[in-house]
């Protein structure tokens, strides 16, 4: 099967698999009223057995990398069994999680043995009162625990993903990088979307991507190159910290 190549001749090595719709948080800007179930079929999100083929069918055509997603993807109950099915393709050499990581200090050593590589954990707070407003759920020591019990079980770094929006929680960037100076951790700011029935947070909360990087550069953090396993974020450095920003 030949490579997936798009009309400007770009090649596609990456999946994005979203395995369930499917969420325990109530974040602001994503489902502030909680997840509704579209009408009375829960069985509409792929079996085991078709994400085991779909990913086959997608690593003869040369991906290299799949990203599990949800939702959450880890309210699955058969989470662990998914990245062993996506393991069982030898030409996948990444399996990625983004995760809200509300089970990760439970779950994140048996991920691991199961063959994921890499996690993406959505921490858009490190105030315990404000990440409870933002997420609408009272788990911010959980989250912290999840990404310590990562660490703990071999990964080498952990990413994390954060939505600064203005009045909210965009004058915690300090904060973020003060957090990341001696871990491993590489931290991502995510830029607010505008969604259907979101436009007033929008208008009330947007904070442009390139106020962020004026920022980091006034800050001494320097512009990499981006490369191909790098995904669509402008990527950092700073001499002083162990983990990339961006």
């Amino acid at each position: 099967m030949p490579q997936f190549t798009d009309a400007y001749a770009r090649s596609f090595y990456y999946l994005r698999l979203s395995v369930t719709d499917v969420c325990n948080f109530r974040c602001t800007y994503c489902l502030p009223n909680g997840y509704k179930p579209h009408g009375t079929n829960n069985k509409s999100f792929l079996s085991l057995d078709e994400i085991r083929r779909v990913t086959r069918a997608f690593a003869a055509a040369g991906t290299e990398k799949v990203r599990l997603t949800g939702g959450e993807p880890s309210m699955r109950r058969d989470f662990t069994e998914i990245i062993a099915a996506v393991r069982e393709n030898a030409s996948i050499r990444q399996i990625a999680v983004t995760t809200n990581g509300y089970r990760m200090a439970r779950d994140v050593h048996a991920w691991r043995d199961a063959g994921l590589t890499q996690i993406n954990v959505s921490v858009d707070s490190l105030d315990a009162r404000q990440f409870h407003a933002i997420t609408g759920q009272d788990k911010f020591a959980e989250v912290m625990a999840g990404i310590d019990a990562a660490f703990e079980a071999g990964f080498e770094k952990v990413k994390v993903n954060s939505v600064l929006m203005r009045d909210l929680n965009s004058h915690s960037l300090d904060t973020f990088l003060a957090w990341i100076r001696t871990r491993p951790i590489q931290l991502r700011f995510i830029e607010l979307m505008e969604t259907g029935e979101g436009g007033d947070l929008f208008r009330r909360h947007h904070i442009s991507g390139e106020v962020i990087r004026d920022r980091l550069i006034m800050q001494g953090w320097q512009r990499q190159l981006r490369g191909r396993s790098d995904g669509p974020a402008q990527v950092f450095r700073h001499p002083d910290y162990q983990a990339k920003s961006g």
